[in-house]
């Protein structure tokens, strides 16, 4: 629900306060959720998104369940090969490991209990390719595009994209569009998916301020901001914390 620090009930308590609303934080309001805890989600400015709205969302979690569709060679000992390689001593290798083993875990758990899904780059390479066990594809996700118009007047919370994502003023553009978009003229199907996305934005903007077709880190966002409201998770803008008190029942 979102809410106002003045709606909170002064005796309202939570198993779990989260600050800062970018995907770190809306991720782990909505696994407290997902294990039937009380959450509460606190952002200082009036958006949710963090830094995360204005990125593509690239999710590297080698060996997901999404994997196997676009690479048939990678595998825990190689991905830990790499980690080695590229962390090195800056590092814990143990905590290395813990999230080779929780990625492609949590990766089930959001996509089984909520509304957040993936799917995976046909091609991604990791960044550094020289290292041993780095694979061209299948470690790199992406958010799946999200319709901002099941959010009603909560899309107004999702800080905006960085024009550099957008082009005719506002519409978001992810590289499967633009993919379409520079061939529209070539292709029947990129034709029909261009003229789609075209008359999406421009009827957007007869009536809304921006696009509501969501992607890359707006729709990441976009799909946490609904999982949060459907699990009742209470969401406070515009809120800071000033001190932490610790008392006999908690903080």
């Amino acid at each position: 629900m979102i809410r106002d620090l003045a709606s909170l009930p002064e005796d309202a308590t939570y198993d779990l306060v989260v600050v800062g609303a970018g995907a770190a934080g809306m991720a782990a309001a909505l696994f407290a959720a997902i294990a039937g805890k009380k959450a509460l989600l606190v952002e200082r400015t009036e958006y949710l998104g963090g830094t995360t709205a204005l990125s593509a969302a690239t999710t590297w979690v080698p060996n997901s369940r999404h994997a196997k569709k676009v690479s048939q060679d990678d595998s825990p000992e190689k991905a830990a090969r790499f980690l080695d390689g590229v962390v090195g001593n800056y590092g814990r290798r143990e905590m290395r490991q813990a999230f080779l083993e929780s990625g492609p875990k949590a990766i089930d758990t959001l996509e089984d209990h909520s509304e957040v899904q993936f799917r995976p780059y046909a091609t991604h390479p990791d960044y550094q390719q020289e290292a041993e066990g780095a694979t061209l594809r299948g470690r790199a996700l992406e958010p799946l595009p999200f319709d901002g118009r099941t959010l009603g007047k909560a899309l107004d919370l999702i800080r905006p994209p960085i024009p550099e994502f957008t082009i005719f003023g506002g519409m978001m553009v992810d590289r499967t569009d633009i993919g379409h978009l520079l061939k529209l003229k070539e292709n029947v199907a990129s034709f029909r998916h261009a003229l789609g996305i075209l008359g999406r934005y421009g009827l957007d903007r007869l009536t809304r301020k921006r696009g509501t077709r969501l992607v890359m880190g707006n729709a990441l966002v976009g799909r946490f901001l609904t999982s949060l409201l459907k699990r009742d998770v209470d969401i406070i803008t515009r809120t800071e914390v000033s001190e932490l008190i610790t008392g006999p029942d908690g903080v």
